[in-house]
């Protein structure tokens, strides 16, 4: 409960990158011992979301413009390999699922709302691909950049350019074009992130 709600709590921004976040005001405030504190913070330490210095405590991890198109390249990696594992396993399910994820992704509105069905999208043409452990990873890679994410969307044109993709994506795959649907995914992912390694990068010189 507590992890959870204190990785929710930094996507959404309510705890912001560089805060301090102490160890006896969460157990005050969840009503929970330090120890189970202590094993959230290591947890989300390990996530990549909280930061832990000697003498200095924990806080909010902060995304460096390096850092992020580090983990911008480890997406268009992993997840151009999980949908190459995926395509040929993909049913006629999977590949409706997605297309209905697409539609309501056309509709939407709030961040919040299309943060979650572009998380869908992605993740329901993975899925066949039936690589756990890979997908994990990405998963875990992917909270990491919602918080960012939200930027790319509120103050860009990125989403419209970005849906028209995911359509792309998603014709492709019907073909059953492998090698095609892979590098339009890998060019999509590269985009997203370069627009938030300038964002990081402009801030840093404010």
């Amino acid at each position: 409960m507590v992890t959870d709600a204190l990785r929710e709590a930094i996507i959404r921004g309510t705890l912001r990158g560089g805060e301090r976040v102490r160890q006896d005001a969460v157990a005050s405030r969840f009503g929970v011992s330090q120890m189970i504190v202590r094993e959230a913070f290591k947890q989300l330490v390990g996530e990549g979301f909280l930061k832990a210095e000697p003498r200095r405590g924990v806080s909010v991890a902060v995304l460096t413009a390096d850092e992020a198109w580090e983990m911008t390249q480890l997406r268009s990696l992993l997840e151009a390999q999980a949908l190459e594992w995926a395509i040929p396993r993909m049913t006629k399910a999977d590949l409706e699922a997605a297309a209905r994820t697409l539609a309501e992704l056309d509709k939407a509105r709030s961040t919040d709302r299309i943060i979650a069905l572009n998380a869908r999208f992605h993740e329901s043409l993975y899925a066949p691909a039936g690589r756990q452990r890979t997908l994990a990873i990405i998963a875990n890679l992917r909270l990491n950049f919602e918080r960012y994410l939200r930027f790319t969307w509120e103050e860009t044109r990125h989403l419209d350019q970005s849906q028209q993709e995911h359509k792309d994506l998603l014709a492709l795959c019907l073909a059953g074009d492998t090698e095609g649907a892979c590098g339009l995914l890998k060019r999509h992912i590269l985009a997203t992130g370069m627009v938030l390694v300038d964002h990081l990068k402009a801030g840093a010189t404010e």
